[in-house]
C-alpha cells in the first residue's frame, strides 16, 4: 500500500506547503468533491480501472527513440478503516503505473505508485509519487482511453519493487518519443483490486 499522509503528518505537510510542479500532494478526497476523478471511476469502495498498451514492433521501428515498449495505468478508489482523524474512513484515489523499457532485460516492469487529485484545470487529474518522486497528468480521451502526459511534470520515479528501498530507482523522463501515452481500457477481469497491486 502506498505511503500516505494522514492526521498530524498531513497537517504538518500542508502547513509547510508541500507542492510538486504547482500541485499540492494528494490527500483525502471528501465525498462530493471528487470532481474529474469521479469521471475516471466512481467514488465507491473497490472501484478501479486499468488502461494499457503494448507497442508493437512496427510502432517501435517507426519511433526508434521511444524507450517505453509497454505501459499500464491503474486507478482505484479506496476507503480506509475509520480512525480518530477520519471517523467514516479516509477516502483516496490511488494509482499505479507499470512500464517496460526498450533494451532492458528485467523480468518485472518498473512501477510507480501514489495518490491522485484533480489537476488545476479541473479537466484532468494529477497523479504523483510521494517524496518528490514526480508524477503525471492524466486526461480522459473518449469513453475507453486515457492520455498519460509525462512531459507536463518532467519525471516519474520508478522502481522494480513497490517497497521503500529505492536502490533500484529510475527516473522515467520525457524523450523525443516518450512524452504522452494513449492507453486503452482493459477488461475488468485483467484489472487487479487495489490490495493486490
Amino acid at each position: 500500500m502506498p505511503m500516505m499522509l494522514r492526521g498530524p503528518a498531513l497537517s504538518l505537510a500542508l502547513a509547510f506547503g508541500l507542492f510538486v510542479a504547482g500541485q499540492a500532494f494528494a490527500q483525502a478526497i471528501e465525498p462530493g468533491k471528487e470532481g474529474e476523478l469521479a469521471n475516471f471511476i466512481p467514488p465507491q469502495a473497490g472501484a478501479r480501472a486499468c488502461f494499457g498498451r503494448a507497442y508493437d514492433a512496427a510502432h517501435l521501428k517507426n519511433h526508434p527513440k521511444q524507450q517505453v515498449t509497454e505501459m499500464q495505468f491503474r486507478i482505484a478508489y479506496y476507503i480506509h478503516d475509520p480512525d480518530e482523524f477520519a471517523p467514516k474512513g479516509q477516502r483516496n484515489y490511488y494509482f499505479q503505473i507499470l512500464a517496460r523499457l526498450r533494451d532492458t532485460q528485467q523480468g518485472k516492469p518498473l512501477t510507480a505508485m501514489g495518490e491522485c487529485s484533480v489537476a488545476d484545470n479541473g479537466k484532468s487529474i494529477f497523479c504523483g509519487v510521494d517524496c518528490d518522486g514526480g508524477g503525471v497528468i492524466v486526461k480522459r480521451n473518449g469513453a475507453d482511453k486515457v492520455l498519460v502526459d509525462l512531459e507536463a511534470l518532467g519525471r516519474l520515479r520508478m522502481t522494480l519493487d513497490c517497497g521503500e528501498d529505492e536502490a533500484d530507482a529510475f527516473d522515467l523522463t520525457p524523450g523525443a518519443d516518450d512524452k504522452r501515452f494513449l492507453l486503452t481500457k482493459m477488461p475488468q477481469a485483467e484489472c487487479p483490486v487495489y490490495d493486490d497491486w
